[in-house]
C-alpha cells in the first residue's frame, strides 16, 4: 500500500458528528468583552461634581481677571451674570446669582457694611 492510502484511510476516520457546528451568525454575539460597554453607575454623579467644581473655579479666576484689571464689583458682577447667561439655558445654569455673590465676595472682599475692604500691601488694585 502506498503512503496516499494510508492518509485516505486516516480521513475516513474522522468522526464529523464531533465538531461543533458554526453559528448561524458569525457575529450574532460579540466576539470581544471590550465591545460590549460597562459603564459605573455612581460616574455620572462625580462627574457632575466635577463639572460644578471646575464651573466655580473659572468663575472665580474670571472675577480675579477683571479685578486685576480694574473693574469695579458692580462692573464683574454683571459681566460675569452675562457670561453664564450667554454659555447656558437658565434651567440649565451651573451656579445662580449667589454662588456668584460669594465668589465676588471672596475675590473682592467686602466687609460687613457692605463697603470694599482695604487693600493690603502688594495686592491688585
Amino acid at each position: 500500500m502506498g503512503v496516499g492510502e494510508t492518509r485516505r484511510k486516516d480521513r475516513d476516520e474522522v468522526k464529523v458528528a464531533a465538531m461543533p457546528k458554526p453559528p448561524a451568525k458569525p457575529f450574532a454575539a460579540k466576539p470581544f468583552d471590550w465591545m460590549e460597554p460597562r459603564r459605573n453607575p455612581n460616574r455620572p454623579p462625580i462627574e457632575a461634581a466635577g463639572r460644578a467644581a471646575m464651573y466655580r473655579t473659572e468663575i472665580e479666576e474670571r472675577a480675579a481677571l477683571l479685578g486685576r484689571l480694574g473693574h469695579g464689583r458692580d462692573q464683574a458682577r454683571l459681566r460675569l451674570l452675562g457670561n453664564l447667561a450667554w454659555d447656558f439655558a437658565p434651567a440649565a445654569r451651573p451656579l445662580d446669582d449667589k454662588d456668584v455673590d460669594g465668589i465676588l465676595d471672596r475675590v473682592f472682599g467686602t466687609s460687613s457694611n457692605g463697603k470694599t475692604a482695604p487693600r493690603a500691601k502688594g495686592s491688585p488694585r
